[in-house]
This record gives C-alpha cells, sequence and structure tokens, in this order.
C-alpha cells in the first residue's frame, strides 16, 4: 500500500470517536466531488485523480474522518480512471461517445452519493474500488 504522508503518533485520544467539524466534512466532500471532473465536456480529467489524493496527503494526519473518506474517493478515482482509458479506447473504435458518458454518469452518481454521506458525517464505502490506498 502506498502512504507518504504517515500519520503522527497521538497521545490525546481516549478512544472515542468524535463529530467531524464542519471543515472535515467540507474536505471530505471536496474529494468525493471531485468524481464531477470525469465529464467529457471539460478537459479537467486530471483533477479527478489529483484532488482527492491530495486531500489524502494533507488530510491524513489531521482527521481520521476526512483519512476514510479522502481514502475511498482515491481508491474509486482510480478505478474510474482505469474505466475512462478503456472508454477513451472503445470511443476511439467506434466513433461514439457513449462509453465517455457511462463513465462521466456514474462516476457522478457515486461521488454525489458519497458526498452526501460526508455532509451527513457518515462513513463512506464505495460499491467496487482499487485499494491501492489504506
Amino acid at each position: 500500500m502506498l502512504t507518504l504522508n504517515p500519520k503522527p503518533a497521538g497521545d490525546d485520544d481516549d478512544g472515542k470517536p468524535r463529530p467531524p467539524s464542519q471543515a472535515e466534512k467540507g474536505f471530505a466532500v471536496l474529494a468525493h466531488l471531485a468524481g464531477l471532473c470525469w465529464f467529457p465536456l471539460m478537459p479537467m480529467q486530471p483533477l479527478a485523480l489529483l484532488i482527492p489524493f491530495l486531500t489524502l496527503q494533507f488530510a491524513r494526519v489531521h482527521s481520521e474522518f476526512v483519512e476514510q473518506h479522502a481514502v475511498q474517493a482515491s481508491n474509486f478515482q482510480l478505478l474510474m480512471g482505469c474505466f475512462y482509458v478503456v472508454a477513451m479506447i472503445i470511443s476511439g473504435v467506434t466513433h461514439s461517445a457513449i462509453p465517455l458518458w457511462w463513465v462521466a454518469i456514474g462516476s457522478t452518481l457515486f461521488a454525489l452519493w458519497e458526498a452526501a454521506k460526508a455532509i451527513n458525517g457518515w462513513r463512506s464505502k464505495y460499491p467496487v474500488t482499487l485499494k491501492l490506498f489504506k
């Protein structure tokens, strides 16, 4: 597994999970909503991979809640990146943009669902991911 920014050892934890703050919820939502960048009309597909990864690296030290959401979002967006490459190949062969739109719509639906969970303070769990980050 890939860990670039390890968590520091904490001595002030009493073992009880604390509710996430509004800022933590906002960063978790940001990590999920990066999935909106897969739309073929906007040339921002690298942001869909970069935003969750950066959120993971900067939030890993500060918040378990944001880390959990960023890990899930990063793993899912990596899977969507693989699907996007396959869809580009299929689109080139068939001369149709429909496979690209399927990836974009699927990524958007799951991203909005998981962002809604983050706003409510719930844990995130995508139905399928690549599990590269832990």
